[in-house]
């Protein structure tokens, strides 16, 4: 594959192809020079390289993923998943260990992450999983470029364009979490935000500290939370309470699809089906399969 008269993205992408260790890392990169090659017909026959490489990558891994195989050494994604990512001493582990109450080693050392940390904090009832992993550039590129949210922790504004470097292939929703609040004056704070509106417009982002109070912490958890396109949905039998814990769902699921969650092949064996909350006209309306839930829903069914 040439990269002669290449765009630079085209090029970096060429670059950390050769580099890639897993086929997720390798999909990621032909999929930006896909993007980035020339459309003009002496190009065509590197699109078509391009494309058929593309293919036997995606291929193979779905195969693998059909076996039950995972590159991500055990880690299983959640329905609803965030990576912690940034430079070393930026203070990503004792966000993880807030956030799950979890106890990952913390050293004024660099790289003291070396290997990727699984945990879950809820937001309200939800369960979110989250990933702290090495810091730059030592990180887990596979994780970086294929979680849903990542969460870019900095604690000064020039880590801010150094981290395109390692986070320009992600497809992840991006929060930028500017940590060490505590230790910022009044006026360094404005400026700060200041250049985050003016330089970085579109990038949301939430000012943090290492002993966040509780609103602070639950404005995080919110600001995770919207990212991801769920619902949460509440099971209950008939003459009971609803159950506590929701199961998380696509948005514009239908009954059918929660039902199918449940139990594989249940909703073909359902007599009835009963709905209370945000989607209904009254409660416990009876409805069809068809029927489209929204957040905080609670349904009921009865099989044949």
């Amino acid at each position: 594959m040439a990269s002669t008269n290449q765009s630079p993205f085209y090029q970096r992408a060429e670059e950390e192809f050769h580099k890639a260790t897993t086929d997720e890392e390798r999909i990621a990169c032909l999929e930006i020079m896909m993007k980035e090659v020339p459309k003009h017909k002496s190009s065509e026959n590197m699109r078509k390289n391009l494309t058929n490489r593309y293919k036997k990558l995606k291929s193979g891994l779905a195969k693998q993923k059909k076996a039950g195989k995972s590159s991500q050494q055990g880690i299983k994604k959640a329905d609803m998943q965030c990576v912690l990512a940034g430079f070393p001493n930026v203070g990503k582990s004792t966000i993880f260990k807030t956030l799950t109450k979890l106890n990952p080693k913390i050293s004024p050392h660099p790289f003291t992450t070396y290997k990727p940390q699984l945990g879950t904090f809820k937001h309200e009832d939800a369960p979110i999983q989250i990933i702290d992993i090495p810091s730059f550039p030592g990180h887990e590129k596979s994780l970086v470029n294929s979680t849903d949210t990542l969460l870019l922790v900095v604690d000064n504004i020039e880590q801010i364009k150094e981290a395109e470097k390692h986070t320009y292939r992600t497809k992840a929703k991006i929060i930028l979490i500017f940590n060490k609040e505590d230790i910022l004056s009044e006026n360094e704070k404005r400026k700060i935000e200041a250049t985050l509106k003016s330089k970085y417009k579109k990038l949301d982002y939430i000012f943090f500290s290492t002993k966040p109070t509780k609103d602070k912490l639950n404005k995080l958890t919110k600001k995770i939370f919207d990212t991801f396109p769920i619902i949460r949905i509440y099971t209950k039998e008939p003459k009971k309470a609803a159950s506590k814990d929701p199961m998380i769902m696509k948005e514009k699921s239908t009954f059918k699809n929660a039902a199918e969650k449940i139990l594989k092949g249940v909703s073909k064996k359902i007599k009835r089906a009963r709905i209370w909350g945000p989607s209904s006209k009254f409660g416990g309306q009876v409805i069809g399969l068809e029927h489209v839930l929204k957040d905080k829903d609670i349904i009921e069914f009865q099989t044949k």
